[in-house]
């Protein structure tokens, strides 16, 4: 029996292989081509988690490992601890979603003013994000520092128009929780989050340095010792260090500061916690009214009637109760998947110590139809292609596509609609179109290594609709096409350019965001 007939048949099947792949093998060749030095992945299967394992390095210097306790800085899964909170004090009727600005504070700008809860939880507040690519994330910031930083800015459009992910909105939403609950947001969610569902390795960035463990115990080199004598220190919660590429190798990032992350982004967990969170959302532990929870399991709609497929930090890719979060921020990245409904019940965290991360979703994605093939990317595209799924129709995600491009400076050499082509010789094919793409002046270079590759060259991105109705994006993979084509070390560096530029794009085009 070969490997690809052993790929899992859904619940209870202990074949978990993706097209022939472990899960283990799914991570380990992640972290090799992305130069991870560790992970952390936890899986639900509710009620059950069912695996929980550390991969590579938690720190690269003392060598400690990553273990079933480590935590990482989660970056905007944050967002979604923050949501809750919203919604929980909305259950105690300590505020309405559609409060404006005005009734919390008295020393914002005045264009702020019109701006409501919803408006913050959905994106769709048109504040500018403070934590654009100059921000400092190792600086501490006081509120007065926070409206300079911002108060200057103009809106990006007009609230409730369009949807645009900005760390501000959740910032504000950590003080609007402040001021309704009359305690801090980490107590506030420690309360009614942490010790509600008995997390026992959750934090903030605030507190992580408190954690009992032997991370400072002065040793040189480092070596584990105390917990010979102490059982707390068997198996102990200890924090991942964060790396960052600089000059083409790791680095370690800089310490976070709590006022710089805050309610946006200073979580720190482990994996086998945000499982145990994620359970609780799934029912009334966390929240009682079942509107609220609808609130945050589907798409929010702007003013003028668009349905745009994200709230509360969640993205919604199109497949049935199927909705997703990802954190970036300096040193860390992170996922989480939850495939909602009743037939399903699948989850997936992803956790690990670098930071920029692309594709957490795509492997995610995998690893879940490692547990159920039907979780997976329907189509079967070649080695050196990946897929995502798109929340818009065929038509529409070229289109933004397109608009990205254009937007960079690339050029768009062909559109094919290889579906109208079919019906104009009798033929039926699904809804599928291509775009020939590309940057003539990062091409050339590739052919001149060798000018085979011009057989696939421009580059393709594909949009195609599957019989159920699902979308999905399609994108040739630089670096793995270069592979066929036994193309030297020394242009690996431009090829993962071009595959990041590539990737970045995608994601952007498939993503919440109003373009325009």
């Amino acid at each position: 029996m070969t490997k690809e007939q052993l790929n899992a048949t859904g619940r209870g099947d202990y074949h978990s292989l993706y097209k022939g792949q472990s899960v283990d093998d799914l991570i380990i060749q992640y972290m090799q081509d992305n130069n991870v030095p560790g992970m952390s992945l936890a899986i639900v299967q509710a009620p059950y988690i069912t695996r929980v394992v550390g991969y590579g390095l938690a720190d690269r210097e003392t060598k400690r490992l990553v273990a079933s306790n480590t935590v990482f800085n989660v970056g905007q899964l944050s967002n979604a601890y923050t949501a809750v909170a919203i919604l929980q004090l909305k259950e105690e009727g300590k505020l309405k979603l559609e409060d404006s600005m005005a009734t919390y504070f008295s020393d914002l700008p005045k264009a702020w003013s019109a701006i409501t809860i919803r408006h913050l939880i959905s994106h769709s507040s048109g504040l500018p994000s403070y934590s654009d690519e100059s921000f400092d994330f190792s600086k501490d910031y006081s509120w007065k520092d926070f409206i300079q930083l911002l108060g200057k800015k103009p809106l990006l459009f007009s609230p409730g128009s369009k949807m645009n992910p900005s760390a501000t909105d959740h910032y504000l939403l950590g003080k609007i929780i402040e001021k309704a609950s009359g305690i801090s947001y980490q107590d506030y969610v420690t309360k009614n989050q942490i010790e509600r569902m008995g997390l026992k390795h959750t934090f903030f960035v605030s507190n992580v340095a408190t954690l009992q463990n032997e991370v400072n115990n002065g040793s040189k080199p480092f070596k584990h010792q105390q917990f010979l004598q102490n059982p707390i220190l068997v198996n102990p919660t200890e924090p991942a260090r964060g790396y960052v590429d600089k000059d083409g190798a790791l680095a370690p990032s800089a310490q976070l500061t709590w006022s710089a992350t805050y309610a946006d982004s200073g979580i720190v967990a482990s994996a086998e916690d945000i499982s145990l969170w994620d359970i609780g959302l799934a029912g009334g532990i966390l929240l009682k009214d079942p509107e609220n929870r609808s609130f945050i399991y589907n798409p929010t709609t702007l003013d003028d009637g668009e349905l745009i497929p994200g709230n509360g930090g969640w993205f919604f890719p199109g497949h049935k109760g199927l909705m997703e979060i990802k954190g970036n921020i300096p040193g860390y990245s992170s996922f989480l998947s939850r495939f909602t409904d009743a037939s399903e019940l699948v989850c997936v965290t992803l956790l690990a110590n670098k930071g920029n991360l692309l594709d957490l979703d795509i492997l995610g994605r995998k690893i879940a139809a490692a547990f159920d093939p039907k979780l997976g990317a329907v189509l079967q595209g070649a080695a050196w292609s990946e897929t995502l799924q798109s929340p818009y129709s065929v038509s529409k995600i070229l289109e933004r596509v397109k608009t990205i491009i254009q937007a960079q400076g690339g050029t768009i050499f062909a559109h094919i609609s290889h579906s109208a082509e079919a019906k104009k010789v009798g033929e039926k094919l699904p809804n599928t179109e291509v775009l020939i793409v590309g940057n003539p002046a990062k091409g050339t270079l590739l052919m001149q290594t060798n000018p085979a590759f011009a057989l696939d060259l421009p580059l393709r991105i594909m949009a195609t609709e599957d019989s159920f109705g699902q979308v999905w994006l399609s994108f040739t993979e630089p670096v793995r096409l270069a592979e066929e084509y036994n193309i030297s070390e020394e242009e690996l560096p431009r090829l993962r350019q071009l595959s990041s530029a590539l990737r970045k794009l995608c994601e952007k085009a498939i993503s919440p965001l109003t373009m325009g």
